[in-house]
């Protein structure tokens, strides 16, 4: 009964045509053997049939072209959004480099003469940090002036 149940509530996709091969095969068969799935088949294949008739309403110009060009902006928008992602990404592990790099060479030009000007106190660390603080922000001020410049010329456009 439970093999009946499932293909009775396939009738209306094998009507439709929107079963697969086999499946619709199976259906048919069930339906030449099952006099009350045949007159269920039949009544569906019937309002297929009436559908498949209407006329299909067609958008106006002026819809379309609304949706493509909505459409071609919000795939900009994203296009500019992972654009942004990377180059946000490439900024971050470029300044990570750019700070473990520069740590030797500060140490190298600052430890002589930090050492003489006070022996009892080592600014190297807090000197390093000062200019790594300091290389951060401008890094910051210029993403955020680029971004603004992106902004101003979207907003243009």
């Amino acid at each position: 009964m439970k093999e009946h149940e499932k293909l009775r509530e396939e009738l209306s996709l094998a009507a439709a045509g929107a079963l697969g091969r086999d499946e619709e095969q199976r259906v048919l068969l069930h339906a030449a053997s099952c006099e009350e799935c045949a007159a269920e088949l039949e009544e569906w294949r019937s309002l297929a049939g009436g559908l498949r008739r209407l006329p299909t309403p067609q958008p106006r110009g002026e819809v379309v072209e609304r949706s493509i060009a909505l459409a071609a902006m919000r795939f900009a928008e994203e296009s500019e959004y992972r654009s942004n992602r990377r180059v946000m990404i490439f900024l971050l592990a470029f300044a990570w480099v750019l700070t473990l790099a520069s740590w030797p060479v500060f140490r190298m030009l600052s430890s002589g003469v930090l050492t003489w000007l006070d022996p009892q106190f080592n600014h190297t660390w807090m000197s390093f940090a000062a200019l790594t603080l300091f290389l951060w922000a401008t890094g910051g001020v210029a993403a955020v002036l680029l971004a603004r410049q992106r902004q101003s010329e979207r907003s243009m456009a």
